[in-house]
């Protein structure tokens, strides 16, 4: 990229589907949040470090956040953090993770005293990466300890609804969001898989609905989403709402 907008969220791959990836239709991959000028990383699973290190060529990152320990969320987080901490040598940045990826030595014990802050996530949290706000989610419903996310910076409050089954106390985590991205692998989850625990359309609909926000993007699609045509699908919702509504290809780089 030549030059970069001032503040923009760079979605370096946008399946979840190891079986989607695999057959080279869509990649794995975290997303880069630039805003403010602070530099945050969210789920750097699968390729998200050789995207980064090969797209912006710097050891800029202040934070990263990690919503749970499935490998295209988790992948390249030791390699993030040594990144962020100059292979440990400078003491910096802050890692907001899920107790189980401590327990799981998904992060490496080893790299566990390298960042200068490290919090375990507990569920409805505020913490600070410098002037940002990242505020944790209830507690998601996915198989695992997971967690979605709300930055809050000085002209957005951007809601991060990371992978978890539809239950209606979800959606007050995230109120107040004008932009949300959300991870929608189904198209309608009852013709698929039933108790996949992911999000589908109708669920995003009530998330529209009740907490109607400005621009939602949509990600994280299998092979259900994507035989439905997701641009569409995102054009249909907009019409249907009067909203923004997208659906991410690997590599867009929304600028806010």
């Amino acid at each position: 990229m030549n030059e970069k907008p001032q503040d923009f969220i760079h979605f370096f791959g946008t399946t979840g589907s190891k079986f989607t990836y695999f057959k080279k239709i869509r990649d794995v991959g975290g997303i880069y949040i630039n805003v403010d000028g602070i530099h945050l990383i969210v789920d750097p699973g699968i390729n998200t470090f050789y995207k980064y290190i090969n797209t912006y060529k710097d050891d800029e990152v202040d934070g990263i956040l990690l919503s749970h320990i499935h490998m295209d969320h988790s992948n390249d987080l030791n390699v993030f953090v040594e990144l962020m901490t100059n292979g440990g040598q400078t003491k910096r940045g802050t890692l907001i993770l899920p107790k189980q990826a401590i327990e799981e030595k998904i992060l490496h014990p080893y790299a566990e005293k390298f960042p200068d802050q490290v919090y375990v996530i507990e569920p409805n949290t505020t913490y600070k990466i410098k002037d940002l706000e990242i505020t944790t989610s209830i507690r998601l419903k996915h198989g695992v300890e997971n967690y979605g996310f709300k930055v809050k910076t000085k002209k957005h409050n951007i809601g991060i609804v990371t992978d978890t089954e539809f239950f209606e106390e979800l959606i007050d985590s995230y109120k107040n969001c004008n932009i949300l991205i959300m991870n929608v692998p189904y198209y309608i989850k009852e013709n698929d898989r039933p108790y996949a625990k992911h999000l589908d359309i109708p669920a995003t609909e009530k998330f529209i609905q009740q907490i109607k926000p400005e621009e939602i993007v949509l990600t994280h699609f299998n092979g259900n989403m994507l035989n439905n045509n997701p641009e569409l699908i995102a054009e249909n919702l907009s019409k249907k709402y009067n909203i923004k509504v997208i659906a991410a290809k690997d590599d867009m780089i929304l600028e806010l």
